[in-house]
């Protein structure tokens, strides 16, 4: 017959190894969110946000349309050269000002032209209503 206290002391190193690996983990995203906070900027939304600010598009020359971008997982830029982002790109590797973690979401100033499918994203700030 087995014994508890043998199953217990056989147990209890890989319990504590789960747990130290299991807090680490957690510390690590808790750190991520921490970090992805502290480089966005988020300001009041103003209507003199807006002041100035009407663009042509740079294909057809029409204004180009004001409003909002939602970024989802936020706006991962490589250079040409570099070739495209892959799958595995990551939150630390969003443009800053491009990701809102709070629970109703703030979002870039954007400009469109629908008629050549062209967006422009300011993303000096965020924008929360």
């Amino acid at each position: 017959m087995i014994d508890p206290a043998e199953l217990w002391a056989g147990l209890a190193p890989d319990l504590v190894m789960a747990s130290i690996f299991g807090l680490l983990a957690i510390g690590s995203v808790l750190g991520l969110v921490y970090w992805i906070g502290r480089r966005n900027r988020t300001i009041a939304d103003d209507p003199a946000l807006w002041s100035g600010r009407d663009y042509p598009c740079p294909q057809c020359g029409a204004p180009m349309q004001q409003g909002w971008v939602l970024l989802g997982k936020g706006a991962i830029w490589s250079e040409r050269a570099a070739g495209r982002p892959g799958a595995f790109s990551h939150l630390g590797q969003a443009l800053p000002n491009t990701i809102s973690m709070q629970l109703k979401p703030a979002a870039n100033m954007a400009w469109r032209c629908d008629a050549c499918r062209i967006l422009t994203v300011d993303y000096d700030k965020l924008v929360r209503s």
